[in-house]
């Protein structure tokens, strides 16, 4: 036992050891560049220190990156576009997934734009990984093969390597094993020929979760430990907690709880402290279900409960207007560039035109001419201006179809709650009446209680669709057209004010702090100029 405190020291002093050299590492480096004067040079320097920091520090490589995008004036340099490359794939690791695509678009951007084939495949990848992990499968398999012909056209190994291995993934998880299997096996063998340890660890650890979904799960969980000690000693800190997330669950499919534990446990500290939140949410979702196994219904509710808080899939769904609005965004932009090409062209010859008629005309033609022209420009304004407010009008309809899904959402969760909490009341109900323990059988009457409770605070929120319906109707336009400068969140209070609904209710139905929804309301009566002497609901209520 001695020993094994001697040991657990020790690793905890290297552990502490090698965070002190980053440290150290990272404010040399700062220092260092902050004294190069060369705006070209100070940009490269800072590239050269993201990227040596990428897989050890995230946060420390943001930080690079950062300066390098406050630092390019250009939009179309290649610099941004790495930069930017970067940081989309940081953001992704987080589980910010509009944040990340937002960032990777734009690369993309950049890179058709200057024609870097090479770097728009790698890109490419990057983007369909994102689709991947918002289960978007179709979108991310078809991002996949696109890359693997551009990459195929200039005979570029790693990233038809890393699409292959990315498409095993999409296959695994549609149950298509053998199409799955392939795909793993043409990305290993391109990575043996590039030997590229890295990346034969990442398709190992892939196929041990092929092996998981086919119940072999002593082979997989092998396959895993060794892949852990791989990527603690590279410290490739998303990796690492990948690596706990995936062991646990074969020591859980074996039903050794006691291990599937420990390993989910520590993933949740390694996730939390890198602001990992998919592998967070991923930790609570084991630690829910083995406690559930282990019939520790409590811990397992506790667990699901923060498993919801931070699951991918439900802020998927939450997103998924704001990741559509992105995309829209991004083809706009790009139409807006073409048609500015496509102006910038008629401005030319019209130039031309004017210029030859000084030439042929006397001055009072040309006199004529201009006013001709500043006649057209002005009607093009007045022109353009309509199709802003028709624009801003369809924009806003589609705001209030956001918000009436986004409140779809909320409450098809709550079903999914309500249902659980159901089940598992019921389940201690049918465990109760077969213990003749008296101090358990009051445990467990104490614990229906709370769930009964519980239940009965859903159903309310249940009700709560019907009702915000019938009492909003043509309210947001209303309060739109009085109050322009409220922003959508803002009008969304209004609307649950107007309910008579308290500020905790708020912030419940939200999903959001106490102290938030008072933030939104104190910002409210500033924009309507309620006065402190009226109860700003009453105020609402009667707009």
């Amino acid at each position: 036992m001695r020993g094994h405190y001697i040991l657990v020291f020790f690793l905890f002093l290297r552990f502490f050891l090698h965070a002190q050299e980053i440290d150290s590492a990272f404010i040399n480096l700062k220092n260092k560049i902050e004294l190069i004067n060369k705006k070209e040079e100070k940009i490269n320097n800072l590239i050269t220190a993201g990227d040596k920091f990428v897989d050890k520090d995230d946060i420390k490589a943001e930080f690079f990156y950062e300066k390098v995008l406050s630092l390019i004036d250009d939009e179309n340099s290649l610099n941004r576009a790495h930069a930017l490359l970067q940081i989309g794939r940081i953001y992704r690791a987080r589980g910010n997934h509009s944040e990340s695509l937002n960032a990777l678009l734009e690369s993309e951007t950049i890179y058709e734009n200057q024609k870097e084939k090479h770097k728009l495949a790698e890109t490419l990848v990057d983007i369909g990984i994102l689709y991947r992990y918002l289960r978007n499968h179709k979108k991310a398999t078809t991002i996949f093969k696109k890359s693997i012909q551009l990459a195929n056209s200039f005979n570029d190994s790693s990233t038809i390597g890393r699409s292959y291995n990315m498409l095993g993934g999409i296959y695994r998880v549609q149950r298509k094993y053998d199409s799955s299997k392939y795909a793993y096996n043409k990305a290993q063998m391109i990575f043996k020929n590039l030997k590229d340890s890295i990346k034969l660890n990442e398709i190992q650890s892939n196929m041990a979760m092929l092996y998981g979904r086919q119940k072999r799960y002593d082979k997989a969980l092998e396959i895993h430990l060794k892949c852990l000690e791989f990527v603690k000693k590279i410290q490739n800190q998303n990796n690492i907690a990948t690596a706990y997330s995936n062991i646990s669950f074969e020591y859980r499919m074996l039903k050794d709880y006691d291990n599937a534990l420990k390993y989910a446990d520590s993933c949740l500290q390694h996730a939390e402290k890198h602001g990992y939140r998919r592998h967070v949410a991923s930790a609570y979702r084991s630690r829910s279900i083995i406690f559930r196994d282990l019939k520790d219904f409590q811990k397992a509710f506790k667990s699901h409960t923060f498993y919801k808080r931070y699951s991918d899939s439900i802020l998927a769904l939450a997103k998924n207007k704001e990741i559509k609005d992105i995309e829209l965004r991004n083809e706009l932009e790009k139409e807006k560039k073409e048609l500015e090409i496509i102006n910038d062209k008629k401005e030319l010859k019209a130039n031309l035109y004017a210029t030859l008629s000084i030439v042929i005309f006397c001055f009072s033609i040309i006199t004529a001419m201009l006013i001709r022209r500043n006649y057209k420009e002005r009607s093009q304004r007045i022109k353009d201006k309509l199709e802003k407010e028709k624009l801003k009008k369809e924009i806003l309809t589609q705001k209030i179809k956001a918000s009436e899904t986004e409140l779809k959402n909320l409450i098809a969760d709550n079903s999914m709650r309500l249902e659980f909490i159901t089940r598992l009341t019921q389940q201690i109900k049918e465990d109760k009446d077969s213990v003749e323990d008296r101090n358990v059988k009051r445990y467990a009457n104490g614990l229906l209680l709370k769930l009964q409770q519980q239940i009965v605070t859903e159903n309310k929120l249940s009700l709560l669709q019907d009702k915000i319906t019938e009492v909003n109707k043509n309210f947001d336009d209303n309060i739109s057209s009085k109050f322009p400068n409220l922003t959508k969140t803002e009008r969304e209070i209004c609307s649950l004010l107007r309910l008579n609904l308290s500020i905790k209710e708020i912030a419940s139905i939200r999903n959001s702090s106490t102290d938030s929804v008072k933030a939104v309301r104190y910002r409210i009566r500033k924009k309507m100029e309620v006065p402190k002497s009226e109860e700003l609901e009453k105020y609402i209520q009667t707009l």
